[in-house]
């Protein structure tokens, strides 16, 4: 008679935290943090310091910025901001932002 017996063995800590992350619940959170990053990232520390609130929700990133005229001026960007921040996070995510 044979017997089964499982060993435990340990697992690295690495495969451990991608099973916690991969959960459904916490891909999407983890993906949000990532995407809202991506835009200090992307346009650097002189954008960041006027920069509020950053959300992202149904493909849309919202944006709260200090600055009227930065506003204005990134307004007249905004297509090629998004292009940049899909091609920093490796896929089409961002449809569109909106500056508050």
């Amino acid at each position: 008679m044979s017997k089964s017996v499982n060993k435990l063995y340990p697992k690295p800590i690495k495969d451990i935290l991608k099973d916690i992350v991969s959960q459904k619940s916490l891909k999407k959170g983890m993906e949000n943090v990532r995407i809202c990053n991506a835009w200090g990232e992307v346009m650097g520390d002189n954008i960041i310091q006027y920069t509020g609130d950053i959300n992202f929700s149904y493909n849309i990133l919202y944006v709260g910025l200090n600055s009227a005229p930065l506003k204005m001026e990134l307004t007249y960007k905004l297509e090629t901001i998004v292009k940049r921040l899909n091609s920093h996070l490796g896929s089409a995510v961002i449809k569109k932002i909106i500056l508050r």
